[in-house]
C-alpha cells in the first residue's frame, strides 16, 4: 500500500466508523463489519481481537476474536484462572497499562523470552502481530490486535493507517463499551429482564404494569441469632453459600430474581404465553432444586465443622405491580402488592410446620403437582385465614 492509498484508506475508514459503523447493533456484528471494512480498503487483516476490562463479578475482562474461517467468537479472562500471571507479562497489558504499541515479526526464529502465544500464531501461518492501545476519554487504554498471513507482514504505510484510525475507533468502541457496561451492571444489580426495561427507558416512579406471576419468597432461618454469634466474615461467607444454593436454582428454572432483602430472596416466574401452570411448575422445580442443593451444601459444611444453613421457601401465585417504586431520586424495580405480602407470611410458617417449602391455595390450584394440606392459618396482616399446602 503506497502513501496515497494509505491516506485514502484512513479517511474512508474514519468516515465509515462515524457514519455506518457506529449504528451497527451488537459487539460481534460491529467487530466483524469493521474488519471487513479494513479488508475492503486493502488492509490484509487475517485475525482481529479487542480487549476491554469488564465490570462483572466473575469476569475481569472480555474480548472478541475474528478470523475469516470462523467469524466472531467471544472470550473472557479471570485473574484466578491465570495463576502464573502471564497476562501481566503480555503486550495486551502493556497496551492497557503503558499505552504501548507492540509489533512482533512472527517469521523471526523462536526466542527464549518471546511471549507464550507467539509460537501458536507462528504455527498458524501468521506473519506479523500488532497491538494498539485504544485511548478512552477517562485516559485509560483498551486494546485491539491485528494479524496478517501475507508474506512480509504489514507494510509501514499499513501500520501507519492502522495507527491513525485508533482515535476514531476509540470513540465508537467507548460508546459500545459504556452500553455494554450499563447492561452488565443492570444484569448484576437489577436482573436481566428488569434491567432491560430500565435501559429501555422505564425509569419513572410508579411506571410499571400489573402482571400475574408465581411469586417466590425465601428466608434464611435463624439469621438474626447467627449474626450475633458468628464473626463478620464467617457470616458473610454463610450468606454467600446460602445465596449460591438458591439463586442458581431460580435462574436455571427460568425465574427472575428481583431483590435480596437482607437474607431474603424475592423472585417471580412469569407465565409464557399465558401458561400459568407452566410458571408454577418452574417455581416448584426451582424450590426442589434449591432444597436439594442446600442438603448437599450442609453435608459439606458438616464436614468442615461449619454451622448448617436452614431455609424456608414460600410459593404463591397472584397479581403484582411490576415496576418502579421508591423515592423521588432513588428507585427500585420490583414487585409489590398483597400477593407479595402473602408469600412472605407463608414463608414464616415453614419453621413451625417444619416443611422447607410451602405453597398457597392459589398456587396449588394452578399446579399439576400433588400437595398435602397443612391446614388454615391466621397470618399477620392478612384479613382471613389462608389454606397452606406442602409439596408431596
Amino acid at each position: 500500500m503506497d502513501p496515497a492509498a494509505a491516506d485514502q484508506a484512513i479517511g474512508a475508514i474514519r468516515d465509515w466508523l462515524i457514519t455506518e459503523g457506529r449504528f451497527i447493533d451488537g459487539t460481534g456484528s460491529f467487530d466483524e463489519a469493521f474488519v471487513l471494512e479494513l479488508r475492503a480498503r486493502g488492509l490484509p487483516i487475517d485475525r482481529f481481537t479487542t480487549g476491554v476490562p469488564s465490570l462483572h463479578p466473575n469476569v475481569d475482562s472480555f474480548s472478541t476474536l475474528w478470523e475469516p474461517e470462523s467469524g466472531i467468537s467471544f472470550r473472557t479472562y479471570r485473574q484466578e484462572d491465570d495463576p502464573s500471571g502471564s497476562y501481566r507479562r503480555s503486550p495486551i497489558y502493556l497496551a492497557y497499562d503503558e499505552a504501548r504499541i507492540t509489533r512482533i515479526d512472527l517469521t523471526a526464529l523462536p526466542a527464549s523470552d518471546e511471549y507464550s502465544f507467539v509460537d501458536d500464531l507462528r504455527q498458524q501461518g501468521f506473519q506479523e502481530y500488532i497491538v494498539f492501545p485504544v485511548p478512552f476519554s477517562d485516559r485509560t487504554n483498551k486494546a485491539v490486535t491485528y494479524c496478517t498471513r501475507r508474506e512480509g507482514g504489514f507494510t509501514d504505510n499499513e501500520f501507519t493507517a492502522l495507527d491513525n484510525i485508533c482515535d476514531t475507533l476509540a470513540i465508537v468502541l467507548e460508546a459500545r463499551y459504556l452500553r455494554h457496561m450499563a447492561g452488565t451492571l443492570m444484569d448484576t444489580y437489577v436482573g436481566p429482564i428488569a434491567g432491560r426495561r430500565v435501559l429501555d427507558g422505564q425509569i419513572k416512579r410508579g411506571a410499571g404494569e400489573t402482571i400475574r406471576a408465581a411469586i417466590w419468597f425465601c428466608d434464611l432461618k435463624g439469621f438474626t441469632s447467627l449474626s450475633e454469634l458468628l464473626p463478620r466474615q464467617q457470616l458473610i461467607d454463610m450468606l454467600n453459600a446460602y445465596f449460591d444454593t438458591v439463586t442458581p436454582a431460580i435462574e436455571e428454572a427460568g425465574g427472575e430474581i428481583l431483590k435480596f432483602i437482607g437474607d431474603a430472596v424475592l423472585a417471580i416466574f412469569q407465565p409464557s404465553d399465558g401458561d400459568e401452570a407452566a410458571a408454577t411448575a418452574k417455581a416448584l422445580k426451582a424450590a426442589r432444586a434449591a432444597t436439594q442443593a442446600l442438603l448437599d451444601t450442609n453435608a459439606h459444611r458438616r464436614e468442615m465443622d461449619q454451622p448448617e444453613i436452614g431455609c424456608g421457601i414460600a410459593l404463591h401465585f397472584g397479581d403484582v405491580h411490576y415496576g418502579n417504586v421508591g423515592g423521588e431520586n432513588r428507585l427500585d424495580f420490583t414487585v409489590i402488592g398483597p400477593a407479595v405480602n402473602l408469600a412472605s407470611r407463608i414463608e414464616g410458617l415453614t419453621r413451625d410446620l417444619k416443611r422447607p417449602v410451602l405453597v398457597s391455595s392459589e398456587f396449588a390450584a394452578l399446579s399439576d403437582d400433588s400437595f398435602e394440606s397443612m391446614g388454615e392459618f391466621s397470618l399477620k396482616g392478612i384479613g382471613e385465614k389462608r389454606a397452606v399446602y406442602a409439596p408431596q
